[in-house]
């Protein structure tokens, strides 16, 4: 017989409020409550039988006395803490009516997104805090064989679009050393631009302030067992399953690709999940989920709508940089 308690489930909204500076909106939580004196964002606990889109509504209203009037999904975190278990279900505040007021005596302050530090937020917002830093469009180079006279005039092209603040450079086909030279060069584009460069490989041969960070693929994901660069740089992988997912979950990664959603372009070994498959496996992640396979710019909005981050691509990118 188990006699250990099921843990109580709680559904919370959070609403991300922005201003004009590239602020959000944070309260401080009070000292006598679960987590008590740690940075919050506005919102609660939805109420049984009402909807995510009400409770959000009615939570804004009475703590700050502003009227909602248009909002988008940003990611829902499910997450355990040791006397609980919640779906942190936040959104993208875009317009709303009024001027914001603290209703129950909560301190509230605009706060910079560059500076939103983990440690001061309670633990289920560690994705949150990433998703709202990480972009909705993520392109990813081709091999470097497959147009090596035009790969670097290309990749110029795409991170000199004022849209891309990322890049993955990819190239499985290369060895070590000439992977490092053409990351070397990239990274100096990368310079130019302000693109943040992630390598689809090792980093230990090129200076880690030129690198925003690295990407694992879903079999370096399985082998690796610690995180394998610090908080100060990016560190995803690619998710075919649900395994996989919950591997970059306990490695405390920032973000994850999972795919092939429409196309099989980038892994023949893996089963085209199609849309709801997308949302099945994004469910799971506690960090946002970039949709690959296929895709593009315009499958933005069904992939947020699906439970994305964004969408991560090759060629859709990669073809317009002509």
């Amino acid at each position: 017989m188990n006699d250990i308690p099921e843990l109580e489930s709680i559904h919370v909204v959070v609403a991300i409020i922005k201003n004009s500076k590239h602020e959000v909106l944070v309260s401080r939580r009070k000292s006598d409550t679960h987590l008590g004196d740690l940075l919050e964002f506005p919102g609660g606990k939805v109420e049984k039988n009402e909807t995510s889109a009400n409770s959000l509504r009615r939570e804004l209203l009475e703590e700050l006395n502003i009227q909602l009037i248009k909002s988008t999904p940003l990611i829902q975190v499910p997450y355990v803490y040791s006397d609980r278990k919640i779906l942190l279900d936040a959104y993208l505040v875009s317009e709303y009516s009024g001027g914001v007021t603290a209703h129950e005596g909560q301190k509230i302050y605009w706060k910079s997104i560059d500076s939103l530090n983990d440690d001061d937020f309670p633990a289920a917002n560690y994705g949150l805090i990433r998703a709202l830093k990480l972009p909705k469009i993520f392109p990813v180079t081709p091999s470097y064989s497959q147009d090596p006279g035009n790969f670097l005039m290309k990749f110029e092209n795409v991170v000199s679009q004022d849209s891309v603040n990322i890049i993955q450079l990819r190239s499985h086909e290369l060895g070590s050393s000439e992977y490092m030279k053409l990351a070397k060069k990239c990274a100096i584009l990368c310079g130019d631009y302000e693109v943040q460069l992630i390598l689809n490989s090792e980093v230990n041969s090129l200076n880690e302030s030129q690198i925003a960070g690295m990407h694992l693929t879903s079999n370096k994901l399985l082998s690796t067992k610690t995180r394998p660069l610090d908080a100060t740089k990016l560190v995803g992988a690619s998710c075919h399953d649900q395994k996989e997912v919950e591997h970059a979950n306990m490695l405390g990664l920032d973000y994850i690709f999972i795919g092939p959603v429409i196309e099989k372009n980038f892994s023949e070994n893996s089963k085209t999940l199609e849309w709801d498959g997308f949302a099945a496996l994004s469910k799971h992640s506690l960090i946002p989920a970039y949709a690959i396979g296929g895709l593009s710019e315009s499958d933005i909005g069904v992939c947020v709508n699906y439970g994305g981050q964004g969408i991560a691509a090759i060629r859709s990118f990669w073809d317009l940089a002509t």
